[in-house]
């Protein structure tokens, strides 16, 4: 995390990718080495294998795929991280199937930040595609939503939105109103002012 992420709480909670209050998502990885019991990599004392799957947090695992062994040992990381089933296979049939559909609050509140996270550690171009163009096709309709101050259209869609959607939501709603005030010269009325000598 960079330093200018490390007190901007979207970046910690996107890390979080929180689902469920109970329980914090975790990434699927696989090791790459052996790792003994007294590691305790997975938090129950168990040693860990190469080639094993697990799960890890992200706030673990993204250091540990980004670590490097000195030497020129043939597999110079610790892990290798796979994507999680929120930006799997089913998700992007989702998506290109109709982009406006998908929950993005229900499959992570942080998709696109924690989507970009992702694609920093895993080289999928697929899923940057993906990214892109659900962002763009979303956009259209929140833009649109945001112009219509007060009405009811579009409330379904405005509960699917993740958090970088709803501050884009956020700022539309404020320019229009923003505009409607200077079109009907509400800010700035000319008044007239009684000048008099001082006597």
């Amino acid at each position: 995390m960079d330093l200018d992420e490390y007190y901007n709480i979207d970046n910690i909670l996107a890390e979080q990718i929180v689902k469920d209050t109970k329980r914090q998502e975790r990434i699927p990885c696989i090791a790459l080495h052996d790792y003994a019991a007294e590691t305790n990599l997975l938090g129950d004392g168990q040693p860990v294998d190469r080639n094993q799957r697990f799960e890890l947090p992200f706030w673990i695992a993204k250091p540990m795929a980004q670590f490097t062994l000195p030497g020129n040992m043939v597999e110079n990381s610790l892990i290798s991280i796979e994507l999680p089933k929120t930006f799997g296979t089913r998700v992007r049939n989702a998506l290109d199937a109709s982009a406006s559909n998908v929950d993005f609050r229900l499959l992570c509140p942080y998709f696109y930040l924690f989507g970009l996270k992702l694609l920093d550690l895993v080289v999928d171009k697929p899923l940057a595609i993906a990214l892109r163009t659900a962002f763009r096709a979303r956009l259209l309709d929140i833009t649109d939503f945001s112009q219509t101050l007060g009405a009811s259209a579009g409330q379904e869609f405005l509960q699917k939105l993740d958090e970088t959607e709803k501050e884009i939501y956020k700022a539309g709603q404020e320019s229009a109103i923003q505009f409607r005030n200077w079109t009907n010269r509400s800010i700035h009325l000319i008044k007239t002012v009684n000048i008099t000598r001082p006597q």
